[in-house]
């Protein structure tokens, strides 16, 4: 206790001393702090001086902003009254034109779209590849502002004139052709009128975009490109020409067509195998044609001997009665049914296979349809219905193999019944000739 009061003591002390020590700091600190308010007083009054300064000067260039607007504002109205003026006298001008010009406007119109209409013609007319740039002259005439002149309308007049004229002309010139591999020749052209053009027995095609002439990479058949050749090699006279009435888009068709191999192809490995089958039941027709006509003329010639022969179903029949003889009719019978089972059987041989092969060849068919149907469907799934190229190759697969198995089942099934028809009457012939047997006749 005593410890704690002299503690308390000695600080208090203490701080009697330092409060007597700093009396001359704080006088000193009072003027400092009198001193930085007078700066203070001093630096606001030259910030309100400068303000208002300021203020002075942006009040004059309001002021006279205010006046450049009033003059916009009148020089604005000024011109918007020219403006409404001039554009009811333009209005006025416009229908004095519409009345003075009457029907020719609708002339005009007609002149204007038939020089379109002409130039979508001669543009893509093979005329083009011979006289390039011809139709620009229409283009400009069909699109261009300025009312259509008399030398306008007579130029127009001489240019649709002039290519009719050209349709019945066969004319030789030379020109860019464009071969199958790529390459540019410079070679002589025979156009036939406007529907085909030709150059060393080959049919070309006009390429508008570019004015230039392809060589076909597929041509047409040969007796087409025998025409062509006859044509181009004649100097006079009336000559044979295959034409394409639709200047060539048939031709172009009907390059495009798939041969007998390509269509093939198409049917894929269901395709090749319709086909074997085919022509393995073909086969076994022909064998079984040849068999049956040899034993028919067999059977024929052996009913005219008296001496029988094993080499002919008639003969062995003939042999089994002789061996046996007249020791019981019931045997004789029996043995000639068993070996007229037997001769039936090989004059049946074969037609069994034909029968499956036809029905076997329509459900390979079906089966490729079906296939073909499910890569269609991948394809859709895959790339969607906008592209039809990416389907053609399923749905082709499925019409070839059906039409592959409808044409080898067909036939099939037609030779089957006719050699089917000859075996039974075969086999009715040698049981009439079996019957004859058992009863001695």
């Amino acid at each position: 206790m005593k410890i704690g009061i002299t503690l308390l003591l000695l600080f208090g002390a203490l701080v009697h001393i330092n409060v007597y020590a700093s009396t001359e700091d704080l006088d000193a600190l009072v003027e400092t702090v009198r001193q930085e308010a007078l700066r203070e007083a001093s630096y606001d009054q030259e910030r309100i001086e400068r303000f208002l300064d300021e203020r002075d000067s942006q009040k004059q260039l309001l002021e006279e902003s205010r006046a450049s607007l009033a003059a916009g504002n009148r020089r604005a109205d000024q011109l918007r009254e020219n403006y409404e003026g001039n554009e009811a006298t333009l209005t006025q001008y416009e229908a004095d034109l519409q009345e003075r010009a009457g029907d020719l406007n609708d002339l005009f119109a007609i002149v204007r779209q038939t020089a379109l209409n002409a130039n979508g013609v001669l543009e893509t007319s093979l005329v083009a590849a011979e006289h390039a740039g011809r139709s620009s002259f229409l283009l400009d005439l069909g699109k261009g502002q300025r009312p259509p002149s008399i030398e306008d309308i007579k130029q127009l007049w001489t240019m649709l004139l002039s290519e009719i004229a050209e349709s019945g002309k066969v004319v030789r010139f030379n020109a860019t052709v464009i071969k199958p591999h790529g390459d540019e020749v410079e070679q002589q052209v025979t156009r036939a009128g406007v529907f085909n053009s030709i150059s060393g027995g080959a049919f070309l095609r006009y390429l508008p975009d570019s004015g230039k002439l392809v060589e076909l990479s597929r041509q047409p058949a040969a007796r087409f490109q025998r025409m062509a050749k006859a044509l181009e090699s004649a100097e006079s006279g009336m000559h044979a020409m295959a034409l394409d009435p639709s200047k060539g888009a048939i031709l172009s068709l009907m390059v495009q067509s798939p041969d007998l191999s390509e269509r093939l192809k198409q049917g894929g490995g269901i395709g090749y195998l319709i086909l074997v089958l085919g022509a393995v039941g073909v086969l076994i027709i022909i064998q079984r044609a040849f068999a049956l006509l040899l034993a028919r003329r067999a059977i024929d010639a052996q009913a005219d001997l008296a001496e029988a022969n094993e080499k002919n179903a008639l003969g062995r029949l003939q042999l089994i009665a002789n061996e046996i003889g007249d020791k019981n009719l019931d045997t004789v019978s029996l043995r000639l049914d068993e070996q007229l089972g037997e001769e039936s059987s090989l004059l049946y041989r074969g037609l069994a296979t034909v029968a499956v092969l036809a029905a076997v060849a329509p459900l390979l068919g079906l089966l490729g349809t079906v296939t073909g149907m499910i890569e269609t469907f991948q394809s859709i799934t895959l790339f969607g219905t906008g592209d039809p190229k990416l389907m053609s190759g399923g749905i082709s697969q499925a019409l070839v193999t059906t039409q592959l198995g409808l044409s080898v089942a067909i036939p099939l099934v037609l030779f089957h019944s006719l050699l089917v028809g000859r075996a039974n009457r075969l086999v009715e012939k040698l049981g009439k000739y079996s019957t004859d047997l058992v009863t001695g006749q």
